[in-house]
C-alpha cells in the first residue's frame, strides 16, 4: 500500500493536523485524549504529539491532541482487528 493516503488522512487533514500539533507544542498543559496524560519528553514512546481521530478512521473528522503512541497504538489494534475477520486466505 506504499504511496496511498487512506481517506481519514485526505483533504483538509494535513493542515488541521499541522495547526492541532503547533498548538499542542505551544502549551504545556495540553493533555493527550485518549489517556489524559501530558506530554512526557523523558518516557519513551510518549515523545511527541500527533493529530489523532476521535472516531478512529473517520474521514474529516474531528481531531485531539494524542501521544504518538497512543495513536499509533490505537491504529494498529484497529488494523489488527480488521485482519482478524478476514478469511485465511486474506489475511497477511
Amino acid at each position: 500500500m506504499s504511496g496511498h493516503k487512506k481517506p481519514h488522512h485526505m483533504g483538509s487533514y494535513h493542515r488541521r493536523a499541522l495547526r492541532l500539533r503547533a498548538a499542542a507544542n505551544a502549551n504545556p498543559a495540553t493533555v493527550c485524549w485518549r489517556c489524559g496524560d501530558p506530554l512526557l519528553p523523558d518516557v519513551p514512546g510518549k515523545d511527541r504529539w500527533t493529530a489523532g481521530h476521535l472516531v478512529d478512521g473517520q474521514v474529516g473528522g474531528a481531531l485531539a491532541p494524542e501521544h504518538a503512541s497512543c495513536n499509533y497504538g490505537a491504529g494498529a489494534k484497529a488494523g489488527n482487528e480488521a485482519r482478524r475477520t478476514l478469511p485465511p486466505s486474506r489475511r497477511w
